[in-house]
C-alpha cells in the first residue's frame, strides 16, 4: 500500500500536468486572436505583472530546494504571464507594427489606468447606495490608514450616485472594532433585499476597493473572505452549501454568564452538553471566526468556534 507521502507526490505530479495543460488552453484561445485590438486591450498587464512578481520569489525558492514539480509549475505560470503581457501590449496588432514595445506597454498601462474605474461607473445607483458608501468607508479603515486611492474611489462612487462626499480624511485612523462593524453593515445592506445582480456586483466592488492601494493586509483578506461568503449566501440562497463556523462563549461561572449577556444584549442562549452557552454568531470564514473568538478571549471569556 503506497504511503501518504507517495500519494501526495503523485498528486503533485498530476497537478503539474494539469496546470501546464490549463495554461495551454488559456493561451491557445488568446494566441489565435492576438492580432485583434479588442483582445489585446482586454488583457490586464498590471495583473500579469503582479502574478509574475508573486511567482518569481517562489520559483527561486523551489529551485534552491530542488522541487522539480513546483519549479515547472511556477515556470509555466511566469511564461504564461509574459505571454499575457506581450499580447496585452498589442505587439501583434497590425496598426502597432513598428512601434517600440516599451511605448506599447506604456500606452496599454495608461489605458488600463483610465479604465480602472469602469466597474464603478457601470454600476448604476443601486438600492442602498448610502449603505454601500458606509461599507467602503469601514473597509478603508481596516488597515489603520485611509489611502488617497481609496478616497478617490469613495468620492467617485459618491459623485456617481449623487451622495454627499465621504467625510473621511487621508491618513491614519482608528480601526478598533471595524472588522465586526463592517460585517454588520453588509448584513444591514442585504436586509434591504437588493437585487441579486447588484449584490453580486458589490462583491466585485469590494475586491476592487480592497486592492485599490496595491497592498492587501491580513485584516482586509480575512474580512473580504467573510463578506464574500455572506454575500454569496444571499445571492445563491439555499443552492450553495458552505461550511460555517459558530462562535460560542462558554461561561465558567454565573458572573461570566452575566458579563457575556451585558456585552451581547439579546444574545441567543443555547443548551449544550454540560450547560448553557451563548452564541455570538455564525460566520463563513474560519479565520474571521477565530478573530471573533480572540476578541472575547481577550475579555477573559472562554470562547470556541464550532464548524457547522
Amino acid at each position: 500500500m503506497p504511503s501518504f507521502v507517495s500519494i501526495v507526490e503523485w498528486m503533485l505530479t498530476i497537478s503539474v500536468f494539469i496546470s501546464v495543460f490549463a495554461n495551454y488552453l488559456i493561451i491557445n484561445k488568446l494566441w489565435k486572436r492576438k492580432h485583434l485590438r479588442d483582445v489585446a486591450e482586454s488583457v490586464s498587464i498590471s495583473a500579469a505583472l503582479l502574478g509574475i512578481a508573486t511567482a518569481a520569489p517562489l520559483l527561486a525558492y523551489f529551485v534552491m530546494k530542488g522541487e522539480t514539480e513546483l519549479v515547472v509549475k511556477n515556470s509555466v505560470g511566469i511564461l504564461t504571464g509574459v505571454l499575457f503581457i506581450l499580447i496585452g501590449t498589442g505587439i501583434w496588432v497590425r496598426s502597432n507594427r513598428g512601434v517600440p514595445i516599451g511605448r506599447l506597454m506604456l500606452r496599454a498601462l495608461r489605458l488600463e489606468r483610465e479604465e480602472s474605474s469602469y466597474l464603478i461607473k457601470s454600476m448604476t445607483r443601486p438600492k442602498g447606495a448610502e449603505h454601500i458608501i458606509h461599507i467602503l468607508e469601514l473597509i478603508a479603515k481596516l488597515d489603520n490608514e485611509v489611502h488617497e486611492t481609496e478616497m478617490n474611489l469613495l468620492n467617485e462612487f459618491a459623485d456617481r450616485w449623487h451622495i454627499d462626499r465621504s467625510k473621511l480624511k487621508v491618513g491614519q485612523v482608528d480601526h478598533d472594532g471595524v472588522e465586526l462593524e463592517v460585517r454588520d453593515a453588509v448584513r444591514g445592506y442585504l436586509e434591504l433585499s437588493p437585487p441579486h445582480e447588484q449584490a453580486a456586483q458589490l462583491m466585485d466592488v469590494l475586491n476592487l476597493f480592497v486592492r485599490a492601494d496595491a497592498d492587501v493586509s491580513n485584516e482586509e483578506r480575512i474580512v473580504l473572505e467573510e463578506l464574500t461568503g455572506l454575500i454569496e449566501h444571499y445571492v445563491e440562497e439555499d443552492t450553495l452549501e458552505r461550511r460555517t463556523y459558530e462562535v460560542l462563549i462558554v461561561p465558567q461561572s454565573q458572573e461570566q454568564f452575566e458579563a457575556a449577556e451585558a456585552i451581547l444584549p439579546g444574545c441567543e442562549i443555547k443548551e449544550r452538553r454540560g450547560g448553557n452557552v451563548i452564541s455570538v454568531g455564525t460566520f463563513f470564514s474560519h479565520d474571521y471566526a477565530e478573530a471573533v473568538c480572540q476578541k472575547y478571549i481577550s475579555l477573559g471569556l472562554f470562547t470556541a468556534q464550532v464548524a457547522g
